[in-house]
């Protein structure tokens, strides 16, 4: 029997893969440019971005659902070396401090890169450098799967 590959399942594989290569490039400071997606993929991408900050925020051993999950101080020396745009770099502090509210006016492309930024940042205020990237090699193991 053969198996063949849905588009849509493509498009999510390259979405959600697209999501933590950018967070791994954020972590290594080797930022590229955003991969040409599919409207679909690109969705995927914002979705998993998403996810993966969720996930940093909730590893943090200090998060409780009753208060406010700020970043953790070393996440925000960590984003002090990151060049990013003005409304990146609005939305990612306005993360750190779990507000939401800058979102609104940024690209599909801006969210992505603010979610994979603040991922990174999250990331890099729980664990070393090193774990931080073993652990998200093996969320890409996961996810670039068909």
């Amino acid at each position: 029997m053969t198996t063949h590959t849905r588009p849509a399942d493509a498009d999510q594989v390259a979405g959600e893969t697209a999501a933590v290569d950018l967070t791994l490039a954020y972590l290594t400071g080797t930022v590229p440019a955003a991969p040409a997606l599919t409207p679909l993929a690109a969705d995927y991408m914002e979705q998993q971005a998403s996810g993966l900050l969720s996930g940093a925020v909730m590893l943090d051993p200090a998060f409780s659902v009753h208060r406010h999950a700020v970043m953790p101080p070393a996440g925000l020396a960590w984003l002090e070396t990151v060049p990013m745009t003005e409304p990146v770099a609005a939305a990612v502090h306005a993360l750190a401090g779990d507000g939401g509210d800058r979102f609104s006016f940024l690209s599909q492309e801006e969210r992505v890169m603010a979610l994979a930024a603040s991922t990174a940042a999250r990331l890099i205020a729980l664990y070393e450098p090193t774990e931080a990237l073993q652990r998200l090699h093996k969320v890409r193991e996961v996810v670039s799967r068909p």
